[in-house]
């Protein structure tokens, strides 16, 4: 974080400390990673945008919307860590481009935690009470209005944090992410809001409706008479759980780390810090294929390509 104060520097990222990357190295994992989940995330997006039905799906919209947002991010956020870590400073020198620099970084990353948020709750709802949806005016109120909630609340946020002047951000060019941080995570208030409400309680949120879900479909297998249902109920179970646990995995740790930092020694997590920074990442690179692999056409190509028959051509001897 770059702010007035230079001390606030230390609270959010160490370059000194024990366990670092170096720049080249992260330089060509995140181009070939970055590639390689910009084609993924295309492909996806087509996949869900061009079939009406998969389009329409309402367990559908929220992975559309993430895979949205991280299109973004890796087409504006990843090639200015990229160019970064290649030559190491940031050849515009334009505050703008890092305030949106740090829109996109900060706020796109926790608005996918909130949104991961109310999928989760959401798919109990999909599951076991479906019929709230059978109601267009039922569906724009518990589906379509959070969901649009949500993106309000979040843009709302950041925007005011990173654009509005209650603060002055000073801008290190020499530095990742122009420094790291918006003077607003000097605000104890603001940042609280974000690495408590919108990191860490998100994420445990995410953690226990997920796992709820999960029980809730294993119990319900008994229950439910057929196998169709069931395998459906499941299926979309496992979808939000995969998705849950790639972003809780990757995110947990750093932000763990931030809140401590707010309310306790502010050097705690120094030494594992830009690993934890650095790996959190991943949870934007691999996103789009955790989509690839729960859609529905795609996993009947995969097993229609693993079982299908080998064709064995006869040889006929001529007779004698």
């Amino acid at each position: 974080m770059t702010s007035s104060s230079e001390s606030n520097n230390s609270i959010w990222y160490s370059n000194d400390a024990a366990f670092t990357i170096s720049p080249i190295v992260n330089f060509w994992i995140f181009l070939l990673l970055d590639v390689c989940a910009i084609l993924c995330t295309i492909f996806v997006l087509y996949h869900l945008l061009s079939k009406r039905q998969l389009r329409i799906a309402p367990h559908n919209h929220i992975p559309i919307i993430l895979l949205v947002l991280t299109f973004i991010y890796e087409c504006i956020d990843m090639p200015l860590h990229l160019e970064f870590f290649l030559t190491g400073r940031i050849r515009l020198e334009i505050p703008m481009l890092c305030l949106i620099w740090w829109f996109i970084d900060w706020g796109f990353y926790f608005m996918i935690a909130v949104l991961l948020v109310f999928a989760s709750l959401e798919r109990h709802v999909l599951i076991f009470h479906s019929q709230i949806y059978t109601s267009r005016r039922k569906r724009f109120l518990f589906h379509y209005f959070p969901i649009l909630g949500i993106l309000f609340v979040m843009i709302t946020f950041y925007s005011i944090a990173i654009f509005s002047p209650i603060c002055t951000s000073t801008f290190d060019y020499t530095a990742d992410l122009c420094g790291t941080h918006a003077c607003y995570g000097s605000i104890s208030y603001l940042s609280a809001i974000e690495q408590l409400f919108f990191g860490e309680i998100a994420i445990f949120l995410i953690v226990i409706f997920s796992m709820t879900l999960l029980i809730r479909v294993v119990r319900q297998k008994h229950r439910v008479h057929g196998a169709v249902q069931w395998k459906k109920q499941r299926k979309l179970a496992l979808q939000m759980f995969s998705l849950s646990s790639l972003y809780t995995t990757f995110s947990l740790p750093i932000t763990t780390i931030y809140v401590v930092r707010l309310f306790g020694p502010p050097d705690w997590g120094e030494q594992v810090l830009p690993i934890f920074f650095f790996l959190s990442y991943f949870a934007i690179f691999l996103l789009p294929y955790v989509c690839l692999m729960n859609l529905p056409d795609i996993s009947k190509i995969f097993h229609n390509f693993t079982l299908r028959p080998h064709t064995q051509v006869g040889i006929h001897l001529p007779t004698l």
